[in-house]
């Protein structure tokens, strides 16, 4: 392998284990970049029920490009391109299915009342849908803010855009959800979204 420019000397130890077959440190990196690797695919895909497979063919792609890896990007940066190319690619080829009633899952069993179940599962299903309506930058932004939990910095070096860039998308995001949203679905959006 040759010599990584990575400048983090604990990533770089992470990359050269996981090549030279250490699983602990592969487990290592898709644990500190799981929250990125979800947020991406969920910001492209749009569909729970799509992301969780797609983020595990992200995974083999990592494993599987790792050995090329050297480091001229943040590992970061690097894990970034590949979940997003892999959520485009499963995006692109979806097709419309349907589910049969049976194979839905049933309401999830909870405190409050049924209703209240229902009510916020339409309302976190109404946020996702017109999060599909942003700018895929601004979506991105956003889901890495907030699923991803990610700083300002680290999405301004993820996505490799300027900070008071990444500032503009999550300023517009919000304000297009918000514009979007109604009556209490506007009190939802400012709960999942707040200012931070």
């Amino acid at each position: 392998m040759e010599e990584l420019r990575l400048r983090d000397d604990e990533e770089r130890e992470l990359v050269r284990g996981a090549v030279d077959g250490n699983e602990r440190a592969f487990r290592k990196i898709i644990e500190k970049h799981y929250r990125l690797i979800y947020s991406v695919v969920h910001g492209v895909a749009g569909r729970q029920d799509e992301t969780e497979d797609i983020v595990q063919e992200v995974f083999i792609k990592i494993f599987r490009a790792l050995p090329k890896f050297r480091g001229e990007a943040r590992l970061s940066t690097w894990i970034y391109r590949i979940a997003r190319n892999e959520a485009v690619n499963a995006l692109e080829k979806r097709q419309l299915q349907t589910v049969p009633i049976e194979d839905c899952d049933d309401l999830p069993a909870s405190e409050e009342s049924p209703a209240a179940t229902v009510q916020r599962m339409i309302t976190r299903e109404r946020l996702e849908r017109l999060m599909k309506r942003l700018d895929e930058k601004q979506r991105l932004a956003i889901e890495l803010r907030y699923r991803g939990e990610k700083s300002y910095e680290e999405i301004a070096d993820i996505l490799e855009i300027p900070l008071g860039t990444v500032k503009t998308y999550i300023y517009r995001a919000k304000v297009s959800l918000k514009r979007m949203m109604t009556g209490s679905g506007a009190n939802a959006c400012e709960r999942g979204f707040g200012e931070s």
